[in-house]
């Protein structure tokens, strides 16, 4: 199991180092529990944005690739993405999108 985890860290790894600017600054680290393997990305803060992607996509397709090479192992999987700290989990992403979506209507219905 040991190789099987450290194939899907060098994927994310590898994902996010091809996409941000700054990939000296991409870290992934691991946490094994008894149910799930979580694996923690750590980028530099002005690359965030660009892991999660417009609308989440980005980090969207990242959980996917990581959940199947996971349920090909036999595993649990899941991807936090930490910025500064804090960890962007897929309900915050919608929960942006939300934000962005009503500063549109209310920016589109004022002109």
């Amino acid at each position: 199991m040991v190789e099987e985890t450290n194939n899907m860290k060098e994927l994310i790894e590898y994902i996010a180092k091809s996409i941000v600017n700054k990939p000296e600054a991409v870290v992934v680290t691991e946490e094994q529990s008894s149910e799930r393997l979580i694996l923690k990305l750590q980028v530099d803060p002005e690359d965030t944005g660009r892991v999660i992607g417009k609308q989440g996509r980005v980090a969207q397709a990242m959980r996917t690739l990581l959940r199947v090479m996971a349920v090909r192992e036999g595993i649990r999987a899941n991807l936090e993405i930490v910025s500064d700290q804090e960890i962007v989990s897929d309900q915050e992403i919608v929960s942006d999108q939300e934000i962005v979506s009503e500063a549109e209507t209310s920016h589109e219905t004022s002109e």
